[in-house]
Formats: C-alpha cells, structure tokens, sequence
C-alpha cells in the first residue's frame, strides 16, 4: 500500500503532457526491449566473420622459410603457412587439390602424372603463377648443389611443361606413394632463380618469403642479439581459396619448452604445440583450453646395424631378446607420460596393409626371462661376477646405443640402457647433438643399435625404409635389412595396383619382418597442439606432421556475427 502511494506522489509532480510523453517512453522501451529479444531468438546461430588475431608460441628460431630447404618444425610451420602446394592433405588425411584444379591425371603405365593450375593464382607479390613457377621449384629440390633434404623423394623424376598452367611428372618407376611429394610447396621462379646455388640457403628470401599461401609476412621483431622474437603475418588477400578469417597471425619464438609454456601461463600466447617428453610439461584440458592429441604416422624404434656388431647381432635370437625385454607400457608411462601408445612394426594401426596379428608375434610379447633362454641357446652364459653374459672366448656381450640428445630420445635410452643390462647385455650410450648423430653415425651407418624416430607419411609404403636398395644414405633402411622375397614385396605393392592388393603384400612383408626382428619398436609419436577457445574452425583429427596443424588456418576464426 506504500508503495502504490508513493508512486501516487511521484506521478503527480509530473504534469498532463510530461505524463503523457512518459508513458510513451515506458511504451517504446518495452517494445524495443521486445524487438531485441526477438531478434536474438531468430537470429541466435553464431557465423565466422573477418578479424582477429590469432598468437602462437613456438621454441626455436626460424632459418629456412622455404619448403625446399625446411627441416627444423619452426621453418615447416612457417613455411606451411605462407607457401602452398599441389595437393594437401585433408583432416582423414586424402589428398585433395590446393593449387592444382583437380587431382593428376595418371597414365596408364603409372608413370606419368598430368597436373594443372587452378586459374588466377598470383604470388603474394602480385605476379601469377604459372607452370615455370612448378618446374622451377622440383628441379631445384632434385639438383643437389642446393642440398634439399627432398631431394631423395625427387630423385629420377623428369618434369616437363606442358603449357602455361600444366606440367607432366614423369618418374622411373610406377609407384602409388608417390604422388604424396605433390603437397611440397611451390617457390616463385622469377623472386628465386637469380639466387646461385651456393647462396640458396644464404639468400634473404629465406626470411623474407613470397608465397602463394594464406598468410604473407609482415613484420620481423629482433632482440638485441639479433634472434627472432617474433613474425607478425597479415592476411594474404588474393588467397586462391579466399580471404582468411583472421586478419593477423603472430607467432612468438622461444629459447626453451619452459619459456615456451611460461608465456602461455602469461597470456601471451593462446596457442601452443610441443612434442611430448614430461608429463609435467603438458598443459592440462582447461574449460578455455582446446587439447588436440595428434597421432602422427611415426614410430619410434631401435634400429639394429647387424653389420657394425656381428658377432651377438647376426644371430635373430640376440635381436629377440633385446626386443623381448623391453617394458613398452613403463617407457610409455614414465616418458611420455601415458599420451603415446605402443608400437610393433614398420606399418601402423589404421594404415593400409596393417597386420593384426603382428602385436602378438614373439618379438613384440615382452618376456624378460624369454628373452635370458634365447641369449643362453645363443651361447652366451651370465658371467657371476660381473653380471654381464659372456661367450664361449671369454667375451663380454657389450653393444653400443646411439641417438641424439633430445631430452625424450635420452630418457628413453637410460630406460633401455637398465632393460638390457638386467638380462645380461651391456650398454654404452652415445648421446650425440642432432646434427653430429646425423653427420658422424646414421649417414656412415656407423652405429650397432640407433635409437631413432621415422615419419612414413600418410601412405605406408615402407619401401624407403626397408628394401635392400636402400642400405646406404641416402637411403632410410637403417637397420640393414635384407632380404629378397621381402624386397618383391614391397616393389610389387608400391605400383599402381588395387588398395586390396596392396594390403595382402604388406601383411606378407610384416610376416617376413617379424621373424627377422631387425629393429625393437616403442611407440607411435602424438603431436600435442594447444589452443584457448577463443579460436574456433580448428578441425583437427590426424596429420602427417606437425606443421599440417596449420593446413586449413584459412578457416580459423575468431570474430563471430549472429545471422538467422
């Protein structure tokens, strides 16, 4: 009752006509009130609109922005961001066109590979693209004065151009896999072929790139020492595929995962990717946070060099046990912290020709105490006092392990180094800087066992990394394995045949492989890719390597209008 006489008072110190315009503005609100209500029910979907800036943290420092030269993950995600290719892969990993107009036309004899443009493609300087620009860039990866770490996938392969948006690949050999080297990125003839071979990697087009890609560079901060600290790139308006949502994407460049992570913790960054080497590094799922666990097709494994070390390696029960006596599960665990899973041969879960029933063959069963019969029937007796098993001369059974110094590979090795001493074998670690493993060990094959990682691509085909052909570098086939009905196998399943076929040679070539047990197989690498939520249009499930993270950043958004 007070109340309504209050309101009584107050509306009577207004008079006739302020009453009146009064009750025309409570009219109007509560229209207008209703109007945007109604309004947000019909026009409630959220739809990407242009801008925003999108910010990424990446450890190291960037050299080679150049898809012939790029070999370090900070060069292949610039390098993927700013050039474009043929073909790339799609989220089920397919290849699909990205600069040509539809997928090559193959000949008959499975040789031959017809390939065109799309129309009106234009670098990023504003000056087309044409059919040189392809030439251009393959003959450059398959001359070896400019040292491309693709060369070998382009060796024995001629290009010939056709007319201004077509050119015809043709190699030596029918081979199905092959058609995977057509996502390298293009490079612009006319910025590139002043550059002589021995300033290639010298060139300041290497940081100062011109591509055909999404996003063209900007900007270049550098600190006082001169390192990189950030690369500032703006959207590239004349993109084939159309303009990109994000008008800005800048990516920050660390000394370490620490820093790395450090600045995330800060907000300077929103996004992040790192191979995982510490449970504790891993940033945990967070309501802002997106965490994409990325299978990528690499496995890491222990290659063994039967050639360097004859005298225990020759015999396929030395190398069974040292399979044999690896916990799996424990490195997994205690590495990579639960996010990797195991693997058991050279072709993985989910590719084609993958052998079920090879996690059960005997090499891949972890039995230690199998593993000290197999090395006693092979002659060597557990020595009392030293613990170590020696042979019939009084020898010590001693091996060697190399690999590089990433903090992963070396907490690996010191797993493997206490698996195999507890069965009698002892161990001598070399732990070598990146390069001078390459250089000093897996280039001379001057290793016994060689704890490595291999990326077979999206296609399995393991001829690179296992036929006889390819013992010496460049070949891939780092454990010297040889054998020949094997060596029919693979060639016969990389022609053009039918996907079936294929399969039935692989599951063969896996059934030759595991009784010969020629290298010990871990786990399957995952890329761990974070970004906040504030991002959207990221439609990751698998990529061939990390960089692929960034194949469809085109569509990534951030701004949001609401439409009907």
């Amino acid at each position: 009752m007070q109340i309504f006489i209050s309101l009584k008072n107050f509306w009577g110190r207004f008079s006739g006509v302020e009453q009146k315009l009064l009750l025309l503005f409570i009219s109007l609100l509560i229209v207008s009130s209703g109007l945007f209500a109604w309004g947000r029910s019909h026009y409630k979907t959220l739809e990407a609109k242009n801008g925003g800036t999108y910010t990424e943290g990446l450890v190291g420092q960037p050299r080679h922005i150049n898809p012939v030269l790029a070999a370090t993950p900070v060069d292949m995600d610039l390098s993927r961001i700013v050039y474009s290719g043929l073909y790339k892969f799609d989220t089920d990993l397919n290849l699909v066109p990205d600069l040509a107009d539809v997928m090559p036309e193959v000949a008959s004899n499975g040789k031959e590979y017809t390939v065109r443009l799309k129309e009106g493609l234009y670098w990023q300087d504003g000056i087309k693209i044409t059919a040189d620009d392809l030439v251009y860039t393959f003959q450059i990866v398959q001359n070896p004065d400019y040292q491309s770490p693709l060369r070998f996938s382009w060796s024995r392969v001629d290009v010939q151009k056709i007319d201004e948006r077509t050119v015809k690949i043709i190699t030596r050999e029918a081979s199905a896999p092959f058609v995977a080297n057509f996502t390298l990125g293009i490079l612009p003839k006319h910025i590139w072929q002043g550059v002589p071979a021995e300033s290639f990697a010298l060139s300041k087009f290497n940081l100062e790139p011109i591509g055909s890609g999404p996003f063209q560079i900007k900007e270049m901060n550098r600190g006082r020492e001169g390192e990189i600290r950030s690369i500032t790139l703006k959207t590239f308006d004349r993109y084939h595929a159309g303009r990109p949502y994000l008008d800005r994407v800048i990516l920050k460049f660390y000394a370490t995962t620490d820093e790395l992570i450090s600045a995330y913790q800060k907000r300077d960054i929103v996004g992040l990717g790192y191979r995982p080497f510490d449970d504790q590094l891993f940033i945990q799922p967070k309501s802002k946070l997106q965490q994409f666990s990325l299978p990528l097709p690499e496995y890491q494994a222990v290659f063994i060099n039967r050639a360097k070390n004859p005298a225990p390696l020759e015999d396929a029960r030395v190398r069974t046990a040292l399979a044999k006596s690896v916990d799996k599960q424990r490195i997994i665990a205690e590495v990579y912290g639960g996010r990797s899973s195991e693997s058991y041969g050279p072709i993985l879960p989910g590719h084609l020709g993958y052998h079920e029933q090879i996690p059960g063959a005997d090499m891949n069963i972890y039995d230690p105490e199998k593993s000290k019969s197999l090395l006693e029937e092979a002659g060597w007796q557990t020595d009392p006092e030293s613990g170590f098993r020696k042979d019939k001369l009084n020898r010590v059974i001693t091996i060697s392990l190399a690999t590089n110094n990433l903090p992963q590979n070396v907490r690996v090795a010191g797993h493997l180094k206490e698996m195999w001493e507890n069965i009698g074998i002892q161990i001598i670690l070399n732990i070598e800087t990146v390069g001078d493993l390459d250089e000093k060990f897996i280039r001379p094959r001057n290793y016994e066992l060689l704890l490595y990682s291999e990326n077979v691509g999206a296609d399995p085909d393991p001829w690179a990394y296992w036929h006889s052909s390819q013992l010496r570098d460049p070949g891939l086939n780092l454990s010297t394995f040889s054998n020949a009905q094997a060596d029919k196998l693979l060639v016969e399943a990389r022609t053009n045949i039918p996907a079936d076929e294929r399969a039935a040679k692989y599951r063969k070539f896996q059934e030759i492989f595991v009784g010969d047990a020629p290298a010990v197989f871990i786990s399957r690498n995952i890329f761990v890719y974070n970004v906040t939520t504030d991002v959207k249009g990221i439609n990751l499930k698998t990529v061939v390597t990390p960089s692929d993270r960034f194949a469809n950043i085109a569509e990534w958004y951030i701004e949001t209008k609401r439409i009907k």
